[in-house]
């Protein structure tokens, strides 16, 4: 059987064999009273173990290797950090091996004290063919380690977000108002246009933006900056923006992004980037100031009617491009665009701000309009819930978003509490 080292290192460390008994190679009563803690650095696999060898106490490191003779493979026996391990676990012992020192240390063979069934779960994670490894057996996992799970890899979302705003931080010299623009604008492009929102942002300093009130001039430099006015139009609308932007372009040097990067393939009309700028543009008429608004607001619903009836211009209602007349529709945003925007925008700005200040209140206000928001609905989420497994608010499905994404699909089911609780429950002792 292929054994990865990796599963020694959490059959070791959650004590994944037969306990009773343990003896080293050289008959040793051996007892674990502490694995010891993952090294993440050059050096012996765990640190600071404590052990109990024929009566009596050691502490130092554990080296697991799948064969004994990885020992020499690794070249071990010439590094003098490998001296202090007291103890050498493996899978299948085929050679006694010798520290840099020259003593031997004791060997512990785990071949006959490792309950198969755990291997054969691992690899049948690994192999699987659905898209969530272990989708068979979750229903096994009582709901409240799922739940406890859950609620550690929201926070985790939440961190990982938190570095995005800090990576931020110095291409916008501190100013939290420029950053809350920059958030805002990747989240009103969704998943698809994201990127070319977020280059739009960074193109079109919130500064410039701030200049002006005027509704045309904002939408000129919008849909300038994107791109989306470099060719001739039929329209009087388009060509006023136009001949606005190429006013501004020349005034302030701008240099617009490719047009080629938004995306309109496979969305419905009211997803399409130009509607999406169309609603950007009209946010900024009407609520600039978006960080300290989010500082100020206590409730969800003060924050909702930030983004409800913007002032849109009206050519948007009967055009989901320039230049191609449609049935008249409305062009506000919806309220699970809204919510969207305040669970992916306010939630991370107070989060990392309260972070990066070091400010409970604002992490906690955070954690709290998670709660009150409502799931998600989206492939990822119903995936789940077919396997029994529900959002009951944005906490939860923005917890199965980071399952998903950073445990699933990498296969990292030796790191998942889900995967780990499976692996544990067809322990056999």
């Amino acid at each position: 059987m292929n054994i990865p080292e990796e599963v020694l290192h959490y059959i070791w460390k959650y004590r994944l064999y037969n306990t009773y008994k343990l003896r080293t190679k050289n008959e040793k009563i051996l007892s674990v009273k502490y694995p010891g803690d993952k090294n993440r650095h050059a050096g012996p696999d765990f640190e600071h173990s404590r052990l109990i060898i024929e009566g009596i106490e050691w502490a130092g490191n554990v080296e697991i290797h799948i064969k004994s003779s990885d020992w020499y493979a690794h070249k071990h026996q010439h590094d003098p950090a490998y001296n202090n391990v007291i103890l050498h676990v493996v899978y299948d012992h085929d050679s006694e091996i010798i520290l840099e020192d020259g003593t031997m240390p004791e060997t512990l063979e785990l071949k006959t004290l490792i309950d198969h069934t755990v291997l054969n779960r691992y690899n049948e994670f690994m192999t699987a063919r659905t898209v969530i490894p272990c989708q068979e057996h979750i229903s096994l996992v009582e709901p409240f380690y799922i739940s406890q799970w859950l609620e550690r890899l929201s926070v985790e979302r939440l961190l990982e977000k938190a570095q995005y705003v800090n990576n931020l931080l110095n291409d916008c010299q501190g100013s939290w108002e420029e950053i809350t623009y920059i958030l805002l604008a990747k989240n009103f492009g969704y998943r698809v246009n994201a990127i070319p929102f977020e280059r739009l942002a960074k193109s079109l300093p919130y500064k410039l933006l701030k200049k002006y009130e005027d509704g045309i001039f904002i939408e000129a430099l919008m849909f300038g900056q994107a791109g989306m006015l470099e060719k001739q139009f039929k329209d009087d609308y388009p060509n006023e923006l136009q001949h606005t932007y190429r006013y501004l372009q020349k005034q302030y040097h701008l240099k617009p992004i490719d047009a080629a990067s938004w995306r309109f393939l496979r969305m419905r009309p009211l997803n399409f980037p130009t509607i999406r700028l169309a609603q950007f543009s009209a946010w900024h008429r009407q609520a600039q100031g978006l960080f300290s608004k989010i500082i100020e607001a206590k409730k969800v619903d003060e924050l909702r009617c930030l983004f409800e009836d913007l002032p849109i211009n009206s050519y948007w209602k009967t055009h989901y491009k320039f230049d191609v007349l449609s049935k008249k529709h409305p062009a506000k945003l919806g309220k699970n665009t809204i919510d969207s925007i305040i669970l992916n925008t306010v939630v991370t700005i107070l989060f990392s701000y309260g972070k990066y200040i070091g400010k409970e209140a604002y992490i906690c206000r955070a954690v709290d309009l998670l709660e009150e928001l409502a799931p998600e609905h989206n492939s990822i989420v119903n995936q789940y819930k077919r396997l029994g497994v529900q959002a009951k608010t944005a906490t939860d499905s923005q917890a199965l978003l980071q399952l998903k994404g950073s445990y699933c699909d990498k296969m990292r089911c030796l790191t998942c509490g889900i995967g780990l609780h499976i692996l544990k429950q067809n322990e056999t002792l």
